[in-house]
């Protein structure tokens, strides 16, 4: 029997920038890491190799965001990787795509490029966090990191509190002040820190988004009430915390399981200072309310990044939604 050829929708990353908007991309994320923390995400485990050179991760997640006609089911899986020697060959060092199926019939209904996909649900996971857990009225802040995510975290960030001032840094002072004279956001002064340190002290908020192995923000830098969005370490052997600060603060993270295998707690864990126990919340459970966000106005509050599927998958169901509704579709037939 014969059965109709398979058709696909393509979604370049141009097109999804253009359907995107910081504050639906915001309250989608939230409210895909409430659905987490209520049990109605299903994510299955991280896969990820090193070849080359580079690294590679593959994973997948299926989700329903709200009921009857208006609700969002969505699976999908997306390939990743990082081959920072692209960069000498004029390639981009991260690059991902993704792949949606059809919920009702598991056939695939659409492949999308992912690099906008996943710089936009990052930055917007920080943003939720801090939206739980930072003081409400932070507004000097610490990037450490100055790749297009650490851009999409300020946007991010200046759409949940009232961001005044930046201090940005980098292992290369001359990308600091590229990045501060490229970057604008109304009302916020940015400039660039001497060091890593200058740009910490008195930071009500801080954002690390290196590839950094060892620590670069360290435990004394930290004053009483800051809030931390750890977004850097997401595989094996990565660290951008002093272990010293995660254990002497609440500490927040996307997923318990990944943060002790690719994020902060691995170093944290391995030297015996917590346990995955010691965690207060899974980002969802706050997202929820099934767990309180910031609890005092002196709390050093840490969240680990370390990128849940259910993130992808419902930001490109939401891209895949938009594009149906204004028609820009292109497709090919297998």
């Amino acid at each position: 029997m014969a059965h109709a050829p398979l058709t696909l929708t393509v979604l370049d990353d141009a097109t999804i920038r253009g359907l995107l908007r910081w504050p639906d991309v915001i309250d989608l994320i939230d409210a895909t890491f409430a659905a987490d923390g209520r049990g109605a995400a299903t994510v299955l485990p991280v896969i990820g190799h090193s070849l080359n050179g580079g690294r590679y991760s593959i994973k997948t997640s299926h989700l329903r965001l709200g009921e009857g006609e208006g609700a969002l089911e969505v699976f999908g899986l997306k390939m990743g990787s990082y081959f920072p020697g692209n960069a000498a060959r004029a390639l981009p060092t991260h690059s991902a795509a993704m792949l949606l199926g059809d919920p009702h019939t598991g056939q695939p209904a659409a492949l999308l490029a992912a690099n906008a996909i996943t710089e936009y649900r990052t930055a917007a996971a920080g943003a939720v966090a801090a939206r739980h857990l930072a003081r409400a009225d932070a507004g000097v802040v610490a990037l450490l990191g100055t790749g297009a995510q650490a851009r999409a975290q300020l946007e991010a960030l200046a759409r949940v509190r009232p961001v005044r001032e930046v201090r940005v840094w980098s292992r290369s002072p001359g990308q600091a002040e590229r990045f501060v004279q490229t970057v604008a956001l109304p009302g916020v002064t940015l400039r660039a820190a001497r060091d890593a340190h200058a740009a910490c002290d008195g930071a009500d908020l801080v954002v690390t988004v290196t590839p950094a192995e060892a620590p670069i923000v360290w435990r004394d830098w930290i004053a009483p009430g800051t809030h931390i969005n750890a977004m850097g370490s997401d595989a094996p052997g990565k660290q951008e915390l002093d272990p010293a600060l995660v254990a002497a603060a609440t500490v927040v993270v996307d997923r318990r399981t990944q943060s002790v295998s690719i994020g902060e707690l691995q170093r944290v864990t391995a030297l015996g200072l917590m346990q995955p126990g010691d965690v207060h919340a899974e980002l969802g459970e706050v997202c929820a309310g099934i767990r309180p966000g910031r609890q005092g106005a002196e709390q050093i509050t840490v969240f680990d990044s370390t990128g849940v599927s259910f993130q992808d998958t419902a930001l490109a169901g939401l891209v895949l939604r938009l594009a149906r509704k204004g028609r820009a579709l292109q497709t090919i037939t297998l």
